[in-house]
């Protein structure tokens, strides 16, 4: 992909990135609706290939066969296989060859066997926690996590996880599904998925797709590429306690770094990159930013001080 174009970003807070308002001069055409428990939107110029009606059902039925929260969806299944080999669809087994290969990029930091670790720090239910209720963690529980290639096998159509293990995908497909939305929709589309952001084509004034990054007072235009924030102030309970689980500890991650915005030329690309570098924190920095596919950066620390690369 051409690397995006870009308007220098200013970062204030940990509200994830959006579709900007902009010019329907060129004829866009919009569509929003709530699925993976979030807000999702897209976008494109002149008619979609696939219709809004139709995404958005393609969507529904990802949300179906991936979510955690549901006995009988297609990873629920795959978590309480017991270790033996199982027949999987073709988008799980894409997602599955996704996440292999982003905790190898991303040396170990992001790794989708870290649910038994998210279940211990007390994320047990669905976002957010009903009034009143209580998401302690229970330390007992909590080891560091092994290396996603040890404890997950892919051969053709099947994948076998040891048994003990459990994997939680939502975070990372949404990135890569984002990138699914606008080549779904056509050349020229936009789409948001919580906030993974996936663009295409010149946009409605021919330079891309302005993206509204958090605070609400920077943007940056992308052609071509994609954008994802990741932080630990959103999903937050308990003392403490936040959904971004360090697997190195197999505890909610306690780096220097407590958001991160990543411009990349994938979605699945800006999604791990951004994960890796608030996991991390600034050790990783000089070599995750540098890694194949990862276009610009900015990140704030817990002192409040923010750096980007620019």
């Amino acid at each position: 992909m051409t690397p995006p174009t870009l308007r220098k970003p200013v970062l204030a807070d940990s509200r994830p990135p959006r579709t900007a308002p902009r010019d329907d001069s060129r004829g866009v055409a919009r569509h929003s609706c709530t699925v993976f428990g979030c807000e999702v939107a897209f976008a494109c110029t002149g008619r979609p290939h696939v219709p809004f009606h139709a995404v958005e059902e393609r969507l529904r039925e990802l949300d179906r066969r991936f979510s955690r929260f549901t006995a009988d969806s297609e990873l629920s299944r795959l978590n309480a296989s017991g270790g033996r080999w199982c027949t999987v669809s073709e988008e799980m087994h894409r997602v599955l060859r996704v996440a292999l290969n982003a905790a190898v990029v991303s040396d170990g930091l992001v790794n989708i066997a870290v649910l038994p670790s998210l279940l211990a720090s007390g994320y047990v239910r669905s976002w957010p926690p009903a009034a009143g209720e209580d998401w302690g963690e229970r330390p007992a529980r909590q080891r560091p996590v092994p290396p996603l290639t040890s404890v997950l096998e892919l051969r053709g159509r099947e994948a076998r996880l040891l048994p003990g293990h459990a994997l939680d995908a939502g975070a990372l497909a949404k990135g890569l599904w984002a990138d699914d939305v606008v080549t779904w929709l056509g050349p020229d589309a936009a789409a948001s998925l919580g906030g993974d952001v996936s663009c295409r084509g010149p946009g409605p004034t021919g330079e891309g797709w302005p993206v509204a990054l958090p605070g609400g007072d920077g943007t940056v235009v992308v052609r071509d590429g994609a954008v994802a924030t990741s932080g630990v102030a959103k999903r937050r309970w308990g003392d403490g306690l936040h959904h971004l689980i360090d697997p190195r500890t197999g505890r909610p991650s306690r780096s220097d770094i407590t958001q991160a915005t990543v411009i990349a030329s994938t979605g699945a690309c800006a999604e791990w990159a951004s994960t890796a570098l608030v996991i991390g924190g600034s050790d990783v920095l000089p070599w995750l930013t540098g890694r194949p596919g990862v276009c610009g950066w900015r990140l704030t620390r817990t002192d409040s001080t923010e750096e980007s690369d620019d």
